[in-house]
């Protein structure tokens, strides 16, 4: 699904708010395409462990928010665009609570 250059310049904002060495953010939408979450990944608080991916934040909302689909971005130091895909994890809770992870693309 191809995603908007808004949606992509909000991400990459977002994304530029994390503290870990490989910053990620993530939109959740809504069934009626309403922008309704937004998350960065973290470090464990106990330095333990890959930290928390962003889209994890949004699993934890999804039901109460109505979550069903979820973009996320990468990006490096500059704020260039990077590839990523969900993790095995991440795929697997998703796929389970019915909602949809779209990714956005290294060319926009």
């Amino acid at each position: 699904m191809k995603v908007k250059r808004e949606l992509i310049a909000k991400l990459i904002r977002k994304a530029k708010q994390s503290i870990c060495h490989i910053r990620v953010s993530a939109l959740g939408f809504n069934q009626s395409g309403d922008l309704v979450a937004s998350s960065t990944n973290s470090p464990y608080k106990n330095g333990k462990g890959k930290g928390l991916h962003a889209e994890q934040v949004l699993f934890s909302q999804a039901k109460r928010k109505g979550i069903v689909r979820i973009i996320i971005c990468r990006i490096g130091k500059g704020g260039n665009l990077l590839p990523i895909d969900p993790c095995k994890k991440c795929a697997t809770i998703a796929d389970k609570m019915g909602i949809r992870i779209d990714t956005v693309p290294m060319e926009v």
